[in-house]
């Protein structure tokens, strides 16, 4: 069994990357496995189809000209037999009718049932006698057409046909010449003799032996069909063998090879369907498939968890790859923000001391000068509003330095409104000299959230921030705070300019900006993530070009006596999407 992975993909993009990486390793391994089994197995269809169907028609090839011989030295013997009877019996001798009896009672001694009537025709075509089961001495034959054939030959074995018995028969005839003229000795052949001589070779189970004449009616009985019926094979040259033949049938493709009879007055027929012949390689081809798809399938069952093991090591792979470039990306812009951070700290705080000196002796200045007290107490305002300004911007050095160093942060049960109230009135002034209207949407049951409410303020007014630089014409900025899927969501929406989709992945990037030179320094945003982010929440952007920008910030409720720890991602490695 292969080793198992650790790591297991957690977000829904990282489960379909996964889903569709292990789809296609399977398809490849399937298509690796199946195409060569399936070259293969097509291939040996052909060549054992086509091996199969050749040995088959050169066995029937064979065994037809046999049979053939057969038939026409079978017919042969009668014709002979009625030849050396014309030769060696005068006429004067047949036309009595016991002379005709005794000959016709002969025969059946030498040759059993072959005959099954026997007769004498004048030249006119007039019996002059006859003996056998049927009462036809008055009959006259001068329009018959074996009557004209053996006028012209000598000798024929007619093709089948009614007659005046209106029985299908064929007709052996012989026509002698003496000092009188000529005349015809006629026998009729017993068709179950001709039938069984013909079919006594076996074709298969389905397939099947019979004779046609030249326009394709069959003169012995097919396995489907009657004598005189019409063959699919239609007129036909019998005076040499056929090409073999495949011919269409109710009951599928047959396969046909024939040899002329009767000196090509008949053609001999051997047919066999296809998938009889077939049927040994359909079977072998069955179990051959049968034991591919077994092997096909204990494949797969191997496969498919190496390839799932597969996939895990690599997906780990690409997220240890991107891990490590965001820490080392992290990593070089710390440095330079850690360098710059330091010493703008430095060089703020000094001015700040300074100003916080004066502030003290402006403030105990102010408490001893003989002074109206409405001017005193609006003096000590001010100096208060110094204090806490310095003291802002001081705390704002400490967190430069902080994010520099990534140091953690210290999380508190917070509720929101309060604060999210004091933020929109200290930016309300701002927003009304942008003619932006600053909006402040709260959910009436609003739990409290993990995080640094000092570090709030600086969140949110960066945000507000970049949301009145993309309204240079005014709008509406709205500040919502509402509860979901067992979070706290903070968002900040504007109705500007929007950020483009190839931008939405970087906004959260150090140093990244879209605003001219001179205007922005790209840290606003990523300042923001790198808090959120110690705090245990995530913050996404969703915007599209023209419709505006929203901001959204997720943050664990507080619902246990602990904080949640950090989230591990390094700062400055943004959601710009969900």
């Amino acid at each position: 069994m292969p080793m198992r992975f650790p790591w297991q993909p957690s977000t829904p993009d990282e489960r379909r990357t996964v889903r569709r990486l292990r789809a296609r390793i399977l398809a490849a391994l399937v298509l690796v496995s199946a195409v060569p089994f399936l070259l293969l197995g097509g291939g040996a269809w052909i060549v054992l189809r086509d091996l199969a169907i050749e040995r088959t028609l050169t066995l029937h090839r064979t065994i037809l000209r046999a049979h053939a011989s057969a038939v026409d030295r079978y017919l042969a013997e009668q014709v002979r037999t009625l030849e050396t009877i014309t030769r060696t019996i005068p006429l004067a001798e047949l036309r009595r009718p016991d002379g005709l009896g005794r000959v016709f009672a002969a025969l059946a001694e030498v040759h059993g049932d072959a005959f099954v009537d026997l007769g004498v025709i004048d030249a006119a075509g007039r019996h002059l006698a006859y003996v056998g089961p049927y009462d036809l001495l008055d009959r006259r034959y001068a329009d018959a057409a074996w009557f004209r054939d053996v006028a012209a030959r000598a000798s024929i074995v007619s093709d089948v046909f009614l007659g005046f018995r209106q029985v299908p028969h064929s007709v052996i005839a012989v026509r002698h010449q003496d000092a009188t003229g000529w005349w015809i000795l006629r026998a009729t052949l017993d068709s179950r003799r001709l039938d069984a001589l013909v079919r006594s070779i076996r074709v298969g189970e389905r397939g099947d032996v019979f004779v046609v004449n030249r326009d394709g009616v069959y003169q012995t009985p097919p396995r489907d069909g009657a004598v005189l019926g019409q063959s699919p094979l239609g007129a036909a040259d019998l005076g040499r063998d056929l090409p073999d033949r495949r011919v269409a049938s109710p009951q599928g493709p047959l396969r046909q090879v024939a040899t002329g009879l009767n000196d090509g007055r008949w053609m001999l027929v051997v047919q066999q369907p296809e998938r009889e012949i077939l049927a040994p390689v359909t079977r072998a081809l069955a179990l051959g498939t049968a034991f591919g798809a077994a092997a096909l399938v204990l494949a797969l069952l191997t496969i498919v968890p190496v390839a799932g093991d597969l996939t895990r090591r690599i997906e780990h792979a690409n997220r240890e790859r991107d891990r490590m470039y965001a820490d080392l990306l992290r990593s070089a812009k710390l440095a330079s923000l850690g360098e710059l951070a330091t010493g703008l700290a430095h060089e703020i705080n000094n001015p700040l001391q300074t100003i916080g000196a004066e502030q003290t002796n402006l403030g105990d200045l102010a408490a001893a000068a003989p002074l109206p007290d409405d001017v005193r107490a609006a003096l000590q305002r001010s100096v208060e509003r110094c204090r806490r300004q310095v003291a802002r911007c001081a705390g704002i050095t400490a967190k430069m330095l902080q994010f520099g160093r990534n140091t953690g942060t210290r999380l508190q049960s917070v509720r929101l409104e309060p604060p999210l109230r004091e933020i929109v009135e200290l930016l309300e002034r701002r927003a009304r000299l942008r003619d932006i209207a600053l909006r402040l949407e709260i959910a009436p049951v609003l739990p409290a959230a993990w995080l640094d409410g000092n570090e709030l303020e600086q969140v949110l007014v960066n945000l507000v921030n970049n949301a009145f630089d993309a309204m240079p014409r005014g709008g509406t900025v709205t500040i919502a705070a509402a509860a979901g899927d067992g979070a706290v969501v903070l968002t900040v929406r504007d109705e500007g300019c929007g950020i483009p989709e190839q931008d939405l992945d970087a906004v959260f990037q150090p140093f990244f900006t879209t605003k001219p030179p001179g205007e922005g320094t790209g840290l606003g945003l990523s300042v923001a993530y790198g808090l959120v982010r110690g705090w245990g929440g995530t913050i996404h952007a969703e915007s599209a070009p023209g419709h505006g920008t929203t901001m959204v910030i997720r943050l664990p409720v507080a619902e246990d006596a602990r904080p949640p720890a950090p989230h591990a991602v390094a700062a400055g490695q943004g959601e710009g999407r969900p």
